[in-house]
Order: C-alpha cells, then sequence, then structure tokens
C-alpha cells in the first residue's frame, strides 16, 4: 500500500509518500480500502510536534471513509465490500497518533472503530464527518443546547470545525455573524446566509457585533481559534452569554476581563468531544444526517488533493484560505 508518514517532526516538507506492505486484519480488525481522507487541524500540529512522544515514522491522519477490503468477525453491518466511515479515534491512543493514520490507500482498523455509510451520503462528504462536523454538533447541541432565533458569534470561519458550525447554526435556525481575515471568506459567508461577516484585520469585532445586535450582543460565541480571540469572544456576548472555546491554534493561554466576567455572570465552556465512544460519535453521525437529508444542511468540501500532494494538502490549510475541509483522495 501507500501512505504518507513523516519520520520527523517540521513542517509540511518533512510529509512523504512511502509504499509499505499492506496490513493483515486479526479476527477483531477491519482492511478499509480508504477512498477519501480528510485533512485536520491536529494533523497539521502534530506533524509540527505538538506530541513529541508520538513515535515515529507515523502515517497521518485521523478520519476516513472507505470501502472494506477484508473482514471476518462477526458483525454483519460491515461485511466486504461495505462503504464504511472511520469517525476519528479517542486521544491519546487514536489513529493517526499512536497507530497508523488515514492518509494511505489502506487502513487496518479494530471493528469497534468501523460504521456503514448510510445511503446516499457522498464519501468524500463522509470523510469528513469525524472530527469537525461531529466536534461542531456536539458543542451546539450537548455543550449549549442552540435555539432557533439565537444569534451565534463564529470565530475565524474557513476552518473546519466553524464552518461545520456554521451549516449547523444556520440549520438549526440560529442567526450567525462570522468572522474572517479576507474579504473572500467574507462574502462567502454573507453567500451562506450570514448576517454579518466581518474582517478581524479591518473591523473592530466587538463594536461591529454590538451594532449588527442593536447593542445587545450575542447569545453565543463559537471560538476554534483560543488565544486573545477569547477576551473579543466575551465582548461580543450579552449578559449571562456564553462562549464555547474548542481549539488553541492561537494560543494555549487563555486571558480576559475577569471582573467584567463575573459582573455580566459569562458562561466558558470547553469542548472536547475525543473522550466519547465510537458508537457515541456514530449517534451524532445519524443525527447530523436528518438535517443531510431534510436539505439543510451540506458538507462543505473546500478543495481535494491526491495523495501524494499531502504536503501541498497542509500548506493550504496553513495558508488559512481554506473555507469547508480539505480532502485527500488515494
Amino acid at each position: 500500500m501507500l501512505a504518507i508518514r513523516h519520520h520527523t517532526f517540521g513542517t509540511a516538507d518533512v510529509l512523504q509518500l512511502d509504499e509499505l506492505p499492506t496490513p493483515v486484519p486479526s479476527a477483531n480488525e477491519v482492511l478499509v480500502r480508504v477512498s477519501a481522507a480528510a485533512v485536520n487541524h491536529f494533523d497539521i500540529l502534530s506533524r509540527g510536534g505538538i506530541i513529541p512522544e508520538m513515535p515515529l515514522p507515523r502515517i497521518v491522519g485521523i478520519d476516513c471513509s472507505g470501502i472494506v477490503e477484508r473482514y471476518t468477525g462477526s458483525r454483519t453491518d460491515i461485511a466486504e465490500g461495505t462503504p464504511v466511515v472511520i469517525l476519528g479515534e479517542r486521544m491519546g491512543n487514536g489513529r493517526g497518533q499512536h497507530r497508523p493514520g488515514a492518509y494511505a490507500t489502506h487502513v487496518c482498523i479494530h471493528e469497534e472503530e468501523v460504521f456503514p455509510v448510510p445511503e446516499g451520503l457522498d464519501m468524500t462528504a463522509v470523510a469528513c464527518l469525524g472530527i469537525s462536523y461531529l466536534t461542531a454538533w456536539y458543542a451546539l447541541t450537548r455543550r449549549y443546547k442552540l435555539q432557533a432565533g439565537e444569534t451565534v458569534l463564529i470565530q475565524g470561519i474557513g476552518g473546519g470545525v466553524a464552518s461545520a458550525a456554521f451549516q449547523i447554526a444556520r440549520a438549526l435556525g440560529a442567526e450567525v455573524i462570522a468572522t474572517t481575515s479576507n474579504e473572500s471568506k467574507r462574502s462567502r459567508a454573507l453567500e451562506l446566509g450570514a448576517m454579518a461577516s466581518l474582517n478581524y484585520h479591518n473591523d473592530d469585532i466587538p463594536t461591529a457585533v454590538r451594532t449588527t445586535t442593536d447593542g445587545k450582543g450575542v447569545h453565543l460565541v463559537l471560538n476554534a481559534v483560543g488565544g486573545k480571540t477569547i477576551q473579543e469572544g466575551l465582548l461580543c456576548l450579552k449578559n449571562n452569554g456564553t462562549l464555547l472555546t474548542i481549539g488553541t491554534a492561537y494560543g494555549r493561554d487563555f486571558a480576559f476581563d475577569g471582573f467584567d466576567f463575573l459582573l455580566r455572570e459569562l458562561n466558558l465552556v470547553g469542548v472536547d468531544i475525543s473522550p466519547h465512544t465510537p458508537h457515541e460519535r456514530y449517534a451524532f453521525m445519524l443525527e447530523l444526517m436528518h438535517l443531510i437529508r431534510d436539505g439543510r444542511l451540506s458538507v462543505l468540501v473546500d478543495k481535494t488533493f491526491p495523495l501524494h500532494e499531502a504536503a501541498e494538502a497542509h500548506r493550504y490549510v496553513e495558508s488559512h484560505e481554506q473555507f469547508g475541509k480539505v480532502v485527500l483522495l488515494p
């Protein structure tokens, strides 16, 4: 089989295409021929050495779709030839971390991590659901119960989780304000139904959000980047509002005005889907399927790359030009 590995930590240049023996599954494992593998921000962070104890060389990738090529276990819903999805694995012991990942023509994985693709769902689209869409769904429906008519600020629209959250929030009947880094993505957000789209290089975001909401602020902020944007997001909330924090790409340390935080009784809520079992994640995916089948939600695939161009796909994500998911096609 062919796989994208890195033998050292570093820039996208460390990614290389290697030819490896195709794994032979044990009785409780499934050999899947990969159809599409999602590029997630964790892939880039881990390639750069965010987990220095990660064993190398390593095949990158967390979630993917594909066709069952070999399986001799007892489950009847994932027989050979079945289209399946792998929805990421729990952090610390997951695929693309301490075990071979999804950037490959084949992946061998425990049967508990493999689920049939619901009929009618595109294989490229389903590969995108595992981390980004399920995290956004879990955030908006479990860590916060978003209601129709509420206003949501999504900071840094364009990335995988943020663009997924945008789609889901709109599908649930919320009004969305988006912030982004360039005019192209600002226009795209408006085309997709944002009530306002702000360029954080040009606009004072808290002031613009207050103006857009007639001075009230928003009910909810979804922040997938961290760092100094946490304080900015808190300033956009109405009293007793909630900020959901998902990522730390802009910094792990959060500094904010604690006095204002308590006076306005704000809520800062962390979101981490990784402890959820594979079956719990699949249940979340089936909930999303209702929105997809009703035509209220479509998976935003920004760009696809052939497997051997994985380094270029990483560079594209690092350029912050994406709006939606980036996918590798073996």
